[in-house]
C-alpha cells in the first residue's frame, strides 16, 4: 500500500510508493506535472478542437491526478468536444486513499467522476466516456479497440519497473495509437528512448518539469509542427547503439 498523502511545491499531493521507492507524481507539483508533462506536450486540446473529439490513453491510473486535470482543462477549454478515455491500473489503491487527491483537484465534477470511475469501472456521459481497466497493461493493450489520440506513459521507473518500458509494450502502444498520435512520458534513459525507436515511433525531446530532466516525446509518423528535436550528439548515439 502507498503511504500517507505527501505535499508537493504547487500545494497538490502526491504520494510515495513503498515497494517502488518513488513517489507518484513530480515533487514540483502533481498538478503541475500532469499539465506541464502530459496535456500541453500531448496537444490535446489542440487535436480536440481541431478533430471536435480526443481519445486518450492512460498508462498508469495511479491516484488519478493525470486524468482529473486532463478532464478539466478539456471541459474548460473545449468544452463541446466528445472525450474518451481508457485508464489502465494494475494496483488500484482504495477509494478512501485515493479521494484526498481527487477532492485537491481543480473543479468538483472532476472529482465527482473519478469518484464514479473507481467505484463502478466506466462513465458514460453525454460526450463523455471513461474506462478504468485493472490488471496487467501489457495484457491489456493489445485488447484495445481502436486508435488514441494521445498516450500518456507514467508508470513506475524503468530500474523499478522494467516492463512497461520494454520494446514490445512500446509496440502495443504503437500499434493502437492513431496517425500523428503523440505519446509522452518522463524517461529520458537511453533503454527507453530505443526501445520506442525499435517500435516504430519518432522520438524528440519532452519539457522540463520542475527539476527533472526533459522527458521523452513520441509520434506514430511525422506531426506538424515537429516534435522538439533530440540534441544531434544525443540522436546519433541512440542510432549507432541500435545498429550495434
Amino acid at each position: 500500500m502507498a503511504s500517507k498523502p505527501v505535499l508537493t511545491e504547487d500545494g497538490s499531493v502526491t504520494r510515495f510508493h513503498p515497494e517502488y521507492e518513488e513517489h507518484y507524481h513530480s515533487m514540483c507539483g502533481a498538478h503541475k506535472e500532469a499539465l506541464k508533462r502530459f496535456v500541453e506536450p500531448c496537444r490535446l486540446i489542440e487535436v480536440a478542437l481541431q478533430k471536435g473529439a480526443i481519445r486518450f490513453l492512460d498508462v498508469g491510473f495511479g491516484l488519478g491526478v493525470n486524468l482529473g486535470i486532463v478532464l478539466h482543462e478539456l471541459q474548460s477549454r473545449a468544452p463541446k468536444v466528445s472525450i474518451e478515455v481508457v485508464s489502465l491500473e494494475k494496483e488500484l489503491l482504495s477509494l478512501s486513499d485515493l479521494r484526498p487527491h481527487f477532492a485537491s483537484l481543480p473543479g468538483k465534477e472532476t472529482s465527482t467522476l473519478l469518484e464514479q470511475l473507481v467505484v463502478e469501472g466506466e462513465v458514460s456521459n453525454t460526450g463523455l466516456k471513461m474506462e478504468l481497466i485493472q490488471g496487467d497493461a501489457l495484457e491489456q493493450v493489445p485488447l484495445l479497440p481502436g486508435e488514441f489520440d494521445a498516450i500518456f506513459l507514467d508508470p513506475f521507473s524503468p530500474k523499478k519497473n522494467p516492463e512497461p518500458w520494454q520494446a514490445s509494450f512500446l509496440g502495443a502502444l504503437w500499434e493502437v495509437s492513431s496517425k500523428g498520435g503523440i505519446l509522452s512520458t518522463y524517461s529520458v534513459a537511453a533503454s527507453v528512448r530505443m526501445s520506442l525507436m525499435r517500435a516504430g515511433w519518432e522520438i524528440g525531446l519532452g519539457p522540463r518539469v520542475g527539476r527533472k530532466s526533459s522527458g521523452t516525446l513520441a509520434s506514430k509518423g511525422s506531426v506538424d509542427p515537429p516534435l522538439p528535436a533530440l540534441d544531434p550528439k544525443q540522436r546519433r548515439s541512440l542510432e549507432k547503439r541500435l545498429t550495434e
